[in-house]
């Protein structure tokens, strides 16, 4: 049994990421992303002088809170539409398991849209000295925020069959999270730093600085665990 449903999750994750494959959507929004980071990247480092990746760190936080809700909206959002989830929900596969499927092949196709920017670091490696652990440091952290992001993403997805309802759901909730350590200079005490520890953006300074602590990482995961079982619980209710 445990090998049958380990079988349907291969099938399942490999239809998705065909999907994803085929659908030209997927290919603009990857290539709006690339531009956009390419201009920015090129425009900052020749404005600034400075060999560093940084910027692009920086500048790749924000435009995930675009370019990952574009990228998941589809998910299960398109499922509702055709009538095809009822149809899934009938497998012998559990809510989790499917859940896990769509938020892993978004994240691949967030990965992949990554590697093409490898060759700013070869870039600035070329022109400067630059730290290698520093930017892999920074690699990983957008890898963590994407996790994030996916999941939340894919919930948002998981609430509506309109594709643009859940982009907007998925980039409100987003930006809501980038901009909780923004307004902590409005509050005090334990609930300034209940909100500075809630915010994606607080935790995401240590990795664009080179460092990498467990705290920002369990929290990272702690928001993919939070967002997947929310989404299998939301599933599980709608099609009891």
């Amino acid at each position: 049994m445990d090998q049958d449903n380990s079988n349907s999750l291969t099938v399942l994750l490999k239809k998705e990421i065909l999907i994803s494959i085929k659908t030209p959507a997927a290919y603009v929004v990857i290539i709006v992303f690339l531009l956009i980071s390419g201009y920015m990247f090129a425009d900052g480092l020749f404005l600034s002088g400075v060999a560093t990746l940084r910027p692009f760190f920086s500048l790749s936080g924000i435009l995930f809170l675009f370019f990952i809700p574009a990228l998941t909206m589809r998910s299960f959002s398109e499922e509702f539409r055709n009538g095809t989830l009822e149809v899934l929900a009938t497998h012998p596969i559990s809510r989790s398991k499917l859940v896990f499927a769509k938020t892993l092949s978004s994240y691949l196709i967030v990965v992949a849209s990554l590697v093409p920017t490898l060759i700013y670091f070869i870039i600035v490696a070329s022109l400067g000295h630059i730290d290698p652990g520093a930017a892999l440091a920074g690699y990983i952290g957008l890898l963590f925020l994407a996790a994030g992001y996916v999941s939340a993403g894919v919930f948002a997805s998981s609430l509506t069959q309109n594709q643009v309802a859940a982009f907007i759901i998925a980039l409100f909730t987003l930006f809501l999270f980038f901009i909780l350590d923004k307004v902590t200079a409005l509050t005090t005490g334990s609930f300034a730093y209940i909100l500075q520890y809630a915010s994606s953006d607080f935790h995401l300074a240590d990795f664009y600085k080179g460092a990498i602590d467990l705290r920002d990482v369990v929290y990272f995961c702690g928001v993919v665990v939070f967002f997947t079982s929310l989404t299998s619980k939301w599933l599980e209710l709608k099609f009891k």
